[in-house]
Formats: C-alpha cells, structure tokens, sequence
C-alpha cells in the first residue's frame, strides 16, 4: 500500500518506504517499552505460524486447505519469455489454516493478531516490503486506544489490504470458503470492514451480510474476542491458487451472464501522473476505437455492473492496475492485453487469467530506457508509453489459448 503523497510528490514514495520500514525497525525495541506506559498494546513478540501460537498459548487449529505446487505456462507477450513471467510459472503455496485462539485480539487498520501472550502471529500478514516482524507499521503508533472486549466468538474477515479492491477480493472474501471447513465452529459475530461502498456491495451480492452480529472492523480497529476465529490469508503472496479464483466465480458471477460477441473494453486508469497512467492514451484510444473498443473506467461503476462488463467482454485491454481484478468474471473466448512500463512488471493478473477456462492472456511493456536490476521497487508508480505498432500486431494476431 501506497504512503497518501500529494501528486507531484509521488515519485518519492518508493524511496520514503525503505526509509520509513527501517525507521521502524529501529524505533520499535523503545516504542513496544514506551506502549507499557499506557496499556502495553503493541506485541512483544512474534511467532512465525499459528500452530507455535496454539502449542503454547492454547486453543485449535484446523488445516483448511493443504500446501500445493501451482505450474503455469510462460504467456506470450513483448518481449517474450520476460523474467518475471519464467520466474513465477512454478510456485509453492502454503497451506491455510482456521484458528480458534482464546483472547486474541486484532490491532489497527492492518488487522495484525495477536495471540493472548502478546504476540503477532506473522503468518496472518506483515506488512508489505518488509522482512520481520518489527519493521510493521503499528510501531509507529505505540499507544492505541483500548481494545473493544467481544463475548463469545468473532470470525475474522477483515485482514490487511482489505482497503484495496483487489485484495479484498483475492484475500479477504475467500476466508469465507475457509470458514465452511469441516470441525471449524460457527462465529457468533463477525468482524468485517465495511467503510469502501465495494466492501458491502460483494458481501451482499454473495448474500452474505448478516443484520446483527456484525462488528465493524474500521469503526473498531482494536478488538479483543473471548474466542477469536481466524482464518490465514488465502493469496498473502499474490500467488492466487486456483481455488480462490473458483470459489469467487461461483459465488459473484451471475448465471446465464456470457460473453458478447464484439464487445471490447479499454481500461483506463485516469489521466493523473505517476499513477501507472497511459502517457499516450489519446493515440492507444484512437488506435483502438478504430477497432470497436470503448474505454472504461470500473472504478465508476457498482461491483455488479463491473462483474457483468467483464464478464461480456470479447477483448479486454488495459495498464496494470487494481480493475483488472475483474479478470476474475471474464467469459469462456475472451482475450487479454495487459500492459506495463518497461521496469515495473506484476504478473499477479497473468495467474489469474490462467485460472480462467479457455481466456487468453498477452502482455505488451511499453517503451523507454532498458531498466537497470533493482530498480523495480522504485518504479512501482511509473507511467507507461505505449507501443501503438506492437498493440496493433498484437491485436490482429490470432491469441494463444
């Protein structure tokens, strides 16, 4: 997750992350002494997984779904066989376990648990771009307020990035799968993030959203439970096992919603700079609204419209960024263009894609300087410049499925 930068300083913010992880790391040994003062709330410890938890500070566990090998093949795109793609077609996902941890509690807007001994469970999340347990963010805040007290058990929705479209989809709404696992007790509350309009709008398009028993995890971000319920995080690695991907079709998908013939979509991220923009969009526009294509921005439309515009489009193309989450619900025949600067590449929507049936995925980087080993991290918000030549080839190419 991004610092909140003014425009023209956004930039900066990969280079003030590293600093701001290692300020951390060194202030956190005297912020975990100075929270002492007023409640002692921020853990003083660590372990790795929630079975070291269970084995000394009690309470259950049960393995939702088992470690497995995910093999995928490199997609086509420009340039081919591009690293990132090679690196990622073979990887080992962890299992995923539920917990049933007395007196736990979950602490501030990134959801760290915290078992009744005062110690973060790593395994329910650090925070992103950092190595240990103690350059996490909540060190910086060393006294926060006093724990809402829950009778009785709290299931556990609400985990970190639950802010963001895309994790809240990949992470957060299949905990509910985890829940259904045989032995794993039904909650008596939920704590459940409800501030984005997305947020209701997926738990209720899955029928999911109780009246009462609801305890909002942003209106309260420090709970402790009699009994905590808390599922692991379904893709902590942005590793996206297939099961997620099922499990969010059947769930959101509507039936009988196909692909339309003819139907082309582009996906816009705005015209605002350092934001992975496309610096030439009025050309890619033109290009492609030769071609049928209607540029689209689903951050404007409810989570259903969206779900139903993806799910009907023939082509869809696009930059990098978090609406093509709606890859999730694209129809049997349809093709995929995903495009990136030259030195930053995700390929978390290629492993998407690859879990859809019959859906073919390409990538196009765009033009500019050959990047330099180890520079992605600080080039996470550039822009890109789009090779109209190499879209159009691209586009009149038969797509591999």
């Amino acid at each position: 997750m991004a610092l909140r930068l003014p425009a023209p300083l956004t930039p900066l913010w990969p280079h003030l992350k590293v600093a701001y992880t290692r300020t951390t790391r060194i202030v956190s040994p005297f912020t975990r002494q100075l929270s002492r003062l007023r409640g002692g709330y921020l853990p003083r410890g660590s372990v790795a997984t929630v079975d070291d938890s269970v084995a000394d500070a009690g309470g259950r566990m049960w393995v939702a779904r088992p470690e497995e090998r995910v093999r995928r093949p490199v997609p086509a795109g420009e340039p081919p066989n591009h690293v990132k793609f090679v690196g990622d077609s073979e990887l080992h996902v962890s299992r995923i376990a539920v917990a049933e941890l007395p007196g736990a509690r979950v602490l501030g807007p990134f959801r760290v648990v915290i078992d009744r001994r005062d110690r973060m469970i790593e395994e329910y999340g650090l925070y992103w771009g950092t190595d240990r347990w103690s350059e996490h963010q909540i060190f910086l805040h060393p006294f926060p307020e006093a724990p809402l007290e829950v009778e009785g058990s709290l299931g556990v929705l609400a985990g970190r990035g639950d802010l963001n479209y895309y994790h809240f989809l990949l992470d957060i709404f299949p905990r509910l799968a985890l829940f259904e696992t045989p032995g794993v007790p039904t909650p008596e509350r939920w704590y459940v993030p409800l501030t984005q309009p997305f947020q209701r709008e997926i738990l209720e398009l899955d029928g999911f959203l109780p009246r009462d028993g609801i305890v909002d995890a942003d209106s309260s971000p420090h709970v402790r439970a009699e009994t905590l319920i808390a599922p692991g995080m379904p893709d902590a690695h942005k590793r996206i096992p297939p099961w997620t991907v099922e499990f969010i079709r059947e769930r959101l998908k509507p039936p009988g919603v196909e692909l339309v013939p003819g139907r082309r979509i582009y996906v816009t991220r705005g015209r605002k700079r350092h934001n992975r923009i496309v610096r030439n969009e009025e050309a890619v526009l033109e290009m492609l609204g030769e071609r049928g294509f209607t540029a689209v921005d689903p951050g404007a439309l409810s989570v259903a419209e969206q779900i139903r515009m993806f799910a009907e489009a023939e082509w869809i193309v696009g930059p990098h960024g978090a609406a093509l989450t709606n890859l999730l619900f694209a129809s049997p025949g349809a093709s995929v263009i995903e495009m990136f600067a030259p030195d930053y590449v995700d390929v978390s929507y290629w492993k998407l894609a690859d879990c859809l049936p019959d859906v073919s995925y390409r990538y196009l980087l765009g033009t500019g300087p050959t990047p330099r080993p180890g520079r992605e991290e600080v080039a996470v918000m550039n822009d890109i410049t789009v090779d109209i030549g190499a879209l159009e080839r691209m586009l009149d190419s038969p797509p591999n499925r």
